[in-house]
């Protein structure tokens, strides 16, 4: 067996291939994504940040190089709301797991490094998360602000330590501005009543009241005796008279 010496020029030549392979190959490195907020937003809006990612993936998310700021009122950045689907917070008493993620390129920065301080009014907690993806590898963080957050720029922050930086990361922002307060409106409410009533007396009918008929009553046909007229006693005896005399004559 024949060894290749160091010296030999053999070795020095694989020697170098090798350290040319290195340098040619680059080294994976961990994804990260920022996203930055257009000038929409307003005290007291809102604004969402859809990541797209690994399907079940936790993804570090926070608003970075907001360290410069006091966190009291009027100087507070945007905070994640609470009870949102897929995402997590540090206790605000601790520990701090996901605070003390150390970011990739922060030379050794942590993320509660990164954000602003903790205060008696709000707790730094509320500035980063860490979110897990859906089976489809998506994931909707809201942050919400209010007239104690500082008028300033911001972005959003996305990172996985396990996520390389060929994987398919993204993240849209969307914005939801303050809306106007509504036009007051006149509601009617209908109440239903669940309980039995109390049984209530029917009132007495009122007596129907007869209306006479006006009718024409049809005249009924009286037979009257006919009376002659009376003569006058004088002239009777008179003719009584004359009837004697005729018979008085008649007899001769």
């Amino acid at each position: 067996m024949t060894l290749i010496k160091a010296t030999h020029p053999g070795f020095i030549l694989l020697v170098v291939i090798l350290c040319s392979l290195v340098i040619i190959i680059p080294v994976s490195a961990v994804k990260s994504v920022e996203q930055s907020l257009d000038e929409t937003l307003t005290r007291g809006g809102r604004f969402t940040a859809t990541i797209t990612g690994l399907p079940n993936t936790s993804y570090y998310v926070w608003l970075p190089r907001t360290f410069s700021m006091t966190g009291k009122p009027y100087d507070q950045p945007p905070v994640i709301a609470d009870y949102t689907m897929g995402v997590a917070k540090d206790p605000v008493g601790g520990p701090y797991p996901i605070g003390s993620y150390k970011y990739n390129n922060g030379n050794g920065r942590t993320i509660s490094d990164d954000i602003a301080p903790s205060t008696p009014e709000m707790s730094n907690t509320q500035y980063y998360a860490l979110v897990t993806t859906n089976t489809a590898g998506v994931a909707i963080v809201e942050f919400q602000t209010s007239i104690n957050t500082g008028l300033r720029s911001y972005s959003v922050k996305v990172e996985n330590q396990q996520s390389i930086d060929r994987d398919n990361l993204q993240v849209q922002i969307q914005v939801f501005s303050r809306k106007p307060p509504a036009t007051q409106q006149v509601i009617t409410q209908v109440v239903t009543v669940t309980s039995t009533p109390e049984p209530t007396t029917a009132p007495t009918p009122l007596p129907e009241t007869t209306i006479p008929q006006t009718t024409t009553p049809i005249p009924t046909m009286v037979p009257t005796e006919t009376t002659r007229p009376r003569m006058p006693l004088e002239s009777g005896l008179c003719l009584t008279a004359l009837g004697m005399v005729v018979i008085i004559v008649t007899r001769r």
